[in-house]
């Protein structure tokens, strides 16, 4: 299990303690803007969850959810982004140091770790947070129609899809960029890969 430090509240752009890159490491290109540049990997996954909610109603022939508990289900599925960069976090090897904070005038979590990472890990990695879209969903969509438990899973299940867009994107950059066997190493002035 990796080393996780939570930080607390940071500035969006603190540096945290980094290793050498080796001679031969390749920059990632990644666009400026992150956050911009990334709503364009929400349309897939806030399509798949309005196919669970309407396949749901579909189902069962009403739309059984009771809009009261909808601001409920928003407070939790926030809550719970700390979660998702802590999900980030377990996926580092035993001994790295993760380290996991929030930014609340970018109003944004975070987990930084500046260790060497496999390909296939840091896919593995960055799609992690998609499990705390995938549950709320699944629950909704597997429990008997219940207004209360359709109030707070809709909207909790909608965050935790849309929330990792940036990890969608950075997924998306990888495949297209590092080749198969490769590391990807972050530092804090961007992604780099190597063999």
């Amino acid at each position: 299990m990796p080393k996780i430090i939570w930080c607390g509240n940071k500035s969006w752009d603190t540096d945290f303690p980094e290793n050498t890159l080796p001679n031969n490491a390749k920059r990632i290109e990644r666009p400026d803007n992150i956050f911009k540049s990334s709503l364009l990997y929400g349309i897939l996954p806030l399509i798949f969850s309005y196919a669970i909610i309407c396949i749901k109603w579909f189902m069962i022939g009403e739309k059984a959810m009771n809009p009261i508990y909808v601001p409920f289900g928003i407070i939790l599925g926030l809550l719970l982004l700390p979660v998702h960069e802590v999900l980030h976090g377990v996926c580092y090897k035993k001994g790295q140091k993760v380290y996991i904070g929030i930014c609340l005038k970018k109003f944004a979590a975070f987990a930084v770790c500046h260790e060497p990472i496999s390909k296939r890990r840091f896919v593995i990695m960055s799609l992690m947070p998609m499990l705390l879209g995938i549950i709320p969903l699944a629950i909704f969509l597997l429990s008997p129609p219940n207004a209360f438990l359709s109030g707070i899973c809709i909207p909790m299940g909608i965050i935790g899809m849309l929330s990792p867009m940036p990890d969608y994107m950075d997924v998306h950059i990888i495949c297209k960029q590092v080749p198969k066997g490769a590391f990807v190493h972050t530092q804090n002035d961007g992604f780099y890969w190597y063999k």
